[in-house]
């Protein structure tokens, strides 16, 4: 017995809408367009002229860049529309925790203990850790309740095949951030001691043959030879890499944050779409006040 899947009502094929409980995968075209429309189109230019009335932290941009951070925005809001579920969860209950979320997240960060970064993480005074700390709470809380509605929405369904593929998915995509941060970490690395290019270096040494030598001859011939042959860098000691030009340091986002959890509020339910609209909402803060700022950065 298939699923019964209602589509929402469109002017677009149906063969463009893609909508189930049970797939990664999501798209409906109309949805698509509202949810551009909502949460860039107008929510870009709000944040930035209101932010701008009440003189936000904000960071001076020109028309060119307002444009390439919009083209950030719908770049990285198709992604997680479409893996995300938001063909079926966006709704009012989203648009306006976004909203909240979006203003609200600006009015914390304007106070006096909260303007910090994780670069000064040993600097924090009391109230900025108090703050983090009930912020991490409110996140595994969230985190937990999607875990068990995930599992709960398996056990209401009879197909269990289907079911248990969606849990070990839905769970190991948990995964993919903390990944995605030890290969940053390597790159890292990489760019600030040469490792991994001093590791291969290494291993060409040791595959390399020495040259063969030559038998003894008479002390007259060896100095003659001594003042004929050029002095070369000791073989077992070759050249090092040359460092890059600038150093590399991890500096870690609220807006990157907040972008990997919108992919996992993908459930109808009303404290899921809050939970969808206010990581959308704190994630689309970031991008509007600062930019796309990457987790690398160079110095």
């Amino acid at each position: 017995m298939a699923e019964n899947i209602t589509f929402p009502k469109s002017p677009f094929p149906d063969g463009l809408i893609s909508i189930s409980p049970w797939e990664f995968c999501s798209f409906e075209p109309l949805t698509y367009i509202y949810f551009n429309i909502a949460f860039i189109v107008i929510a870009y230019p709000l944040y930035r002229i209101i932010g701008g009335f009440f003189n936000w932290e904000l960071d001076v941009k020109t028309p060119s860049v307002h444009f390439s951070d919009m083209m950030a925005l719908v770049r990285y809001g198709f992604i997680v529309f479409v893996l995300g579920g938001y063909s079926r969860t966006f709704n009012w209950i989203m648009i306006l925790s976004f909203y909240i979320a979006l203003f609200g997240y600006a009015l914390l960060a304007e106070l006096p203990f909260a303007k910090q970064s994780f670069l000064t993480v040993r600097n924090w005074p009391i109230k900025m850790w108090i703050l983090f700390i009930t912020a991490i709470c409110a996140i595994l809380a969230m985190t937990g309740f999607h875990i068990y509605f995930a599992i709960l929405l398996m056990n209401k369904n009879e197909f269990r095949e289907k079911d248990d593929v969606f849990i070990a998915w839905y769970l190991g995509c948990l995964a993919i951030a903390p990944i995605l941060m030890i290969f940053a970490w390597i790159a890292n690395q990489e760019q600030n001691t040469r490792f991994l290019t001093k590791f291969f270096l290494k291993l060409l040494r040791i595959f390399k043959r020495k040259p063969a030598t030559q038998p003894p001859s008479s002390q007259t011939e060896n100095q003659n030879t001594e003042a004929q042959i050029p002095i070369t860098a000791d073989p077992d000691q070759p050249d090092q890499p040359q460092p890059y030009n600038k150093v590399s340091i991890i500096h870690l986002h609220h807006w990157q944050i907040f972008y990997t959890l919108a992919f996992f509020t993908r459930f109808e339910h009303p404290v899921s779409q809050i939970a969808g609209g206010i990581t959308l909402g704190i994630y689309t803060q970031g991008i509007g006040a600062y930019g796309p700022d990457s987790y690398l950065e160079e110095r």
